[in-house]
């Protein structure tokens, strides 16, 4: 069987990473972190750019990882291979001090008091809340170079993908770009073994 493999490569990357933008890895991206992730952008200065992973589970529980956390169902995500030690959240609350508005109604970080005691109270759920351990970063120009080299496809969303299941997340997410990344969806992880 031939494989036509300009079936990854992206045409249609004519959308500038920005500030809530997704990257979506195309479907052979070799990379234990990056595989079919899709990382949502919440910084981009100076063609240097910081996301975060939604897909991808660390396998660590916020309670098992940080105090004062009492049983609480969050799952920690791998949000990249920077600062691995560092959790950060992204959340709906614009009252919680020190926090950074990354997009409408979408904060960083902020007070960990604060946001402990939103998850213990129940206030803050998977639907307004997530974790990540560590982040992704690119430095100048380095994001424009590998989109340049097919790794990623750009896409615009909403703040709402930041709390959408991750099970699916990848494949879903190619409904937001043109129609020719469709077949992606049913590309297998390791087409060797096809």
């Amino acid at each position: 069987m031939i494989f036509d493999i300009d079936i990854l490569r992206i045409v249609s990357n004519n959308i500038k990473p920005d500030i809530g933008t997704v990257l979506i890895a195309e479907p052979l991206l070799a990379d234990n972190i990056f595989s079919r992730a899709v990382v949502y952008l919440i910084d981009d200065h100076n063609d240097s750019h910081m996301g975060f992973i939604l897909n991808h589970k660390s396998g660590m529980k916020l309670q098992d990882t940080l105090d004062g956390f009492k049983d609480t169902d969050f799952d920690l995500y791998l949000g990249g291979p920077v600062d691995p030690d560092v959790i950060h959240f992204i959340h709906r609350f614009k009252n919680i001090k020190n926090c950074e508005e990354i997009a409408p109604g979408l904060y960083l970080d902020g007070d960990l008091d604060k946001i402990r005691e939103l998850v213990n109270k129940g206030l803050a759920t998977k639907d307004n809340t997530k974790f990540f351990v560590g982040y992704s970063g690119w430095t100048k120009g380095q994001l424009t170079e590998e989109i340049n080299n097919n790794a990623w496809l750009v896409a615009k969303t909403t703040p709402n993908i930041v709390f959408k299941k991750e099970n699916s997340l990848w494949v879903s997410s190619l409904n937001l770009v043109d129609r020719r990344y469709q077949v992606w969806k049913n590309f297998p992880i390791n087409p060797e073994l096809n």
